[in-house]
């Protein structure tokens, strides 16, 4: 039977060796996207952004190529040989008898499949996405330029009859400014939307001495934007590039790609480096914000332990990463965010199971660079990924990271960032993996606080408290004052910050101190030092919450995946697990202290007000700004001997416990001699502004007017926040 199946295919064969080999066998493509049929036999559908040909002829073209159909033992197959041209007969007929060989010896069949390619346009490494966007007419001054397989290409868009050469030169001129991905190369072949005969076409035009080698007009409702592409001269198919970018930092554990279905792929390329993954960008001038696409082009990376369609989620383990398979599902928090426009680029590194770590507890992954300074401060837990990466990367707008107890205020300072812990249950957190539900939000890093407050409302529910003006009574904690001793550079960042955003608000000043008002003004039935009540409970409901939330489904499920065997946990994480496992049953008792610390903060510390929604702001450090290099072995994260067990009600624990939000914001940098470099470097100050339960959207405006008004810096990329 095998012999008889190899003389049909070679009969096969035989009949198109005498066919013409330049017929009109194959597919048209039309400006639209659509596919017709020739004049033969053969007859191209359209599926899904695939191709399916249904014919009965043997010889069809498919992407400019010509393919040999046929069946072998009842399986369907095709095979596509050298590009149009004249020689491609004997291609075609070489991969044949191939065919043939393969079939008679019982040689297997793979399932090829495009994941797109890597191109380089004027010298800039691009990833030409394999999913068309759209369809273009062919143009033989493309087609004829040899075994060229793209081309770099331009859409703009001609709406009245000012389309000039001038008005085209200042467009590439704004376009090179403002955007990293479209680049001169890309003005090879020019096409230009027209919405009438009255616009004026531009023949033979040049860009600084780049000469067009196409231009040609299509019709303005070729709906795909304007912007760089990378087009397939032989189908007529457009294709997005991504610009490549080296994660130099490690603040990513990979890039990512959008697919046509709603889900995501991993970057499928890279760039040379040590150690270094890809990123890939689109362009920006695809995007316009509205207001139903508020955040439109706005590039985010997320944290690892947020769901996203297509991808798996690592949480920081590679054990966990191996155990599980691609989400089916993406987190609603990120989803908020992708509705509105925001462009997905890249997963981001967190501390294993978004625990409390420094960068030497870091094990299974290596923790993330501060670009800050000498580059090698501390960084950060547990959006560590999130914080380096905003302040390293001009192309990253925006990340996605967790607060359960200082998860984004910590690595805001250290990075010198804006970051947010929101109120408590603005946004629902499924899909993501917990820590402390009681205690866990969803924030973000940014270094742009319009971007910020975008995002911000767009992921936030009922976040557009009523408010007429702002709090007139600004109270601090701990503070330095100007009348203080020996006071530090830093201190005086401090303290001339605190003056300004006075007089800006022409509020009061005074102090606040916590414990001293709990001693005075306790609940009844609770003991009078605040300690004794809740010294403990952020620890237990953390440790008791995600041994039960996440270790003990995903031991059970390491151990049947690898006959019994219990993985690898990084030393914080197992600490604060195993601490969990000597405690008697705690959750409820601590929960229910929680409450009543809340109810007491929110009516006696930080209640609200029917003006300023906030009856004061809270204003407190949590870092000195002094060097903390990551190449000091220190001691381990933890509290009383306990390794990943953080025990007392620190100032940084406060917003956690009530539920109110507390804001990380950069106010100015300060001089240090680096004992790494030998060479004077800047670090971050920050401070953190606290204000009553659901006021952030009054935070916010806040920030967005200090900015404004020169009391707060222009966050930028690199070593130094002020300068980049």
């Amino acid at each position: 039977m095998r012999a008889v199946s190899v003389i049909g295919v070679l009969a096969t064969i035989i009949s198109l060796a005498a066919a013409d080999p330049h017929g009109a066998c194959g597919c048209q493509i039309n400006t639209d996207g659509a596919l017709d049929y020739d004049t033969t036999d053969t007859c191209c559908t359209r599926f899904g952004g695939k191709t399916s040909f249904l014919t009965t002829s043997r010889k069809v073209r498919f992407s400019g190529k010509y393919c040999l159909r046929g069946k072998i033992n009842g399986n369907s197959w095709y095979n596509c040989c050298r590009q149009f041209l004249p020689e491609g007969d004997g291609a075609f007929m070489h991969t044949a008898s191939f065919l043939i060989l393969a079939a008679f010896y019982g040689v297997a069949y793979s399932n090829l499949v495009n994941h797109g390619a890597t191109v380089s346009v004027n010298g800039v490494l691009y990833f030409v996405h394999p999913e068309p966007v759209g369809f273009l007419p062919l143009s033989s001054s493309l087609h004829h330029q040899g075994l060229v397989e793209f081309v770099p290409a331009t859409i703009f868009e001609a709406t009245d009859n000012r389309f000039d050469e001038s008005s085209l030169n200042d467009t590439v001129k704004a376009w090179l400014a403002e955007d990293d991905v479209f680049n001169k190369g890309f003005l090879q072949a020019i096409y230009v939307k027209k919405d009438s005969d009255d616009v004026p076409g531009l023949l033979n035009y040049q860009y600084q001495g780049n000469a067009s080698s196409l231009w040609k007009e299509i019709d303005y409702s070729f709906n795909v934007p304007n912007g760089p592409y990378i087009l397939n001269p032989s189908t007529g198919s457009l294709h997005t590039p991504y610009r490549l970018y080296l994660d130099t930092q490690g603040a990513f554990t990979q890039g990512v790609i959008p697919l046509s279905s709603g889900s995501f792929a991993p970057l499928p390329a890279a760039l040379p480096g040590s150690s270094s993954i890809s990123i890939g960008v689109p362009s920006r001038i695809y995007y316009t914000p509205t207001d139903d696409y508020p955040l439109a082009g706005v590039r985010i990376g997320v944290k690892d332990i947020y769901d996203v369609h297509g991808l798996k989620t690592g949480a920081g383990s590679r054990a966990y990463y191996d155990t599980y398979p691609e989400a089916n599902g993406t987190a609603p928090a990120l989803q908020h965010l992708l509705d509105a426009g925001a462009v997905l680029v890249g997963k981001m590194k967190t501390t294993q199971y978004a625990a409390p770590e420094n960068v030497r507890d870091a094990i299974d992954y290596q923790a993330p660079f501060n670009p800050r300074g000498d580059g090698y401060q501390e960084v950060g837990s547990s959006s560590s990924g999130a914080g380096a990466g905003i302040a390293s990367y001009h192309w990253l707008d925006l990340a996605l990271g967790s607060d359960t107890g200082g998860s984004i205020r910590i690595p805001a300072e250290d990075n010198g960032i804006f970051g947010n812990r929101p109120t408590h249950g603005l946004v629902d957190l499924s899909r993501v993996i917990p820590l402390g539900p009681e205690f866990d939000t969803a924030g973000f890093l940014a270094r742009d606080i319009e971007i910020w407050s975008t995002a911000c409302r767009v992921m936030y529910s009922n976040l557009t408290a009523n408010y007429t003006r702002y709090p007139k009574r600004v109270l601090t904690y701990d503070l330095p004052s100007a009348k203080d001793p020996d006071i530090s550079d830093s201190d005086r960042v401090i303290v001339q910050f605190v003056g300004r955003l006075v007089k800006f608000l022409s509020a009061d000043l005074s102090t606040f101190n916590h414990t001293e008002e709990w001693s005075r003004s306790h609940p009844a039935g609770t003991p009078s030092d605040l300690q004794e009540l809740v010294s403990s409970t952020w620890a237990v409901i953390s440790a008791k919450q995600q041994t039960l939330l996440v270790r003990d489904p995903f031991f059970k499920d390491y151990a049947a995946a690898y006959d019994g065997r219990v993985p690898f946990v990084n030393p914080s994480t197992h600490g604060s697990w195993s601490w969990s496992d000597t405690l008697p049953s705690l959750l409820d008792e601590a929960v229910a202290n929680k409450t009543i610390f809340k109810s007491w903060w929110d009516e006696v510390m930080l209640p609200k007000n029917a003006e300023a929604c906030s009856e004061s702001l809270m204003l407190y450090t949590f870092k000195n700004a002094t060097p903390e290099y990551r190449s000091d072995y220190g001691s381990a994260m933890g509290s009383g001997g306990l390794v990943g067990v953080l025990l007392g009600l620190n100032i940084g624990f406060i917003s956690p416990m009530a539920g109110n939000p507390d804001f990380s914001i950069p106010i100015g940098q300060v001089k240090y001699d680096s004992s790494i470099t030998r060479h004077v470097e800047y670090l971050p100050v920050s401070i953190r502004i606290m204000a009553a339960e659901g006021c952030d959207g009054m935070l916010l405006d806040l920030i967005n007017d200090l900015v404004k008004a020169g009391i707060l810096p222009q966050v930028q990329p690199g070593n130094n926040l002020l300068v980049g």
